[in-house]
């Protein structure tokens, strides 16, 4: 195949109308053979251009190059504790992986505080039986600490007048159902006396809190025996004081400033003299049903009096009192339910 570049220097002979003739030569031959097919485009007037160099390269051998093994330098402090990277520094060819964050561990649910079951329940303050009178709706606990006046018997404050076996009630004092009913507060019962207390809304009330001591076989029992030989339930001091009154069916325990009087008592049996010490929690006697030959139920009549400033001394409710006592000798709570 003739070249094109050779053939470009006949440009330089005078003629000009043979350069073209010897021009069409190699144009012929090259489409008859269709190898010069690049020789077809236009040919530039001008001096001819130079050939120009072909570089060429020579292969570099294939040589495995060895790695050339340096020094490391001395750790700095940040490469020796990669945790905490130097500010800035991004030279290392390490990648440096963060530390995995410690996986929470899961917080225990609380314990539930377990329910301690109420051992007793009890109406509102002021809550008295049905038509038994207005009662003194005050929840103030005005002696916090005083021990009940029951040792260990069970006990159902409640009316003994209009409940079953009271003289308006009617029935048999022994009947279950006076085991079984709430606790009921009857401070301010209406009475035929005269007696009062600035906490009732009238006057002729009663003031102290009856209390049912035992149970139905227990009180059957007691009612079988004389008086002198009741001594099933004990009764107790509520707080550290003295004999400062004993009559023919009370007992007087002066306590500071309060005056505690213990009612209807085995006064055959008694287990304190006039003027005698005591401490919270000793035996006084034993509940019976003593009034001076009047007859009432089995049961202790509890009162509380104490000197106040407007009205010196005078008897305060004691049913909320009596409460909270009950609780802390049964280490467990009452209940208190609807009013009627």
């Amino acid at each position: 195949m003739v070249a094109w570049k050779v053939i470009r220097p006949i440009k330089k002979l005078p003629n000009l109308q043979i350069h073209r003739k010897l021009t069409i030569i190699p144009i012929v031959l090259c489409v008859g053979l269709s190898g010069c097919d690049y020789l077809l485009e236009p040919i530039e007037e001008g001096p001819p251009s130079l050939p120009t160099p072909v570089e060429t390269t020579t292969p570099e051998p294939d040589v495995t190059e060895t790695p050339t093994v340096t020094a490391s330098p001395e750790p700095t402090p940040d490469e020796v504790n990669p945790e905490i990277p130097s500010d800035g520094d991004t030279s290392s060819s390490e990648e440096i992986v963060p530390e995995p964050l410690p996986s929470s561990t899961p917080i225990p649910e609380p314990t539930p505080v377990p329910q301690i079951e109420a051992v007793f329940e009890y109406f509102p303050p002021g809550d008295l039986e049905p038509n038994s009178g207005y009662g003194a709706v005050d929840p103030t606990i005005y002696v916090p600490d005083m021990v009940f006046p029951i040792k260990s018997a069970p006990a159902y404050p409640q009316s003994q007048v209009y409940r079953f076996g009271g003289g308006i009630g009617g029935g048999d004092q022994c009947d279950e159902r006076n085991f079984e009913i709430a606790w009921r507060d009857n401070f301010c019962e209406n009475r035929t006396r005269s007696t009062t207390s600035p906490y009732c809304p009238s006057q002729g009330v009663h003031v102290g809190q009856d209390i049912r001591v035992g149970t139905p076989q227990g009180c059957m029992a007691e009612r079988r025996l004389l008086p002198e030989e009741r001594l099933r339930y004990e009764v107790i001091a509520a707080e550290d004081g003295y004999i400062s009154n004993i009559g023919r069916y009370t007992v007087n325990v002066r306590a500071g400033g309060r005056i505690y009087r213990y009612m209807h008592m085995n006064m055959a049996a008694l287990q304190v003299t006039l003027g005698q010490e005591v401490k919270a929690g000793d035996v006084l006697g034993y509940v019976s049903n003593d009034f001076g030959g009047t007859p009432t139920t089995l049961h202790l009549h509890f009162e509380i009096k104490h000197n106040t400033a407007e009205h010196g001394w005078t008897w305060a409710p004691p049913y909320t009192s009596l409460v909270k006592a009950y609780e802390r000798r049964e280490q467990a709570p009452g209940e208190m339910v609807e009013a009627n």
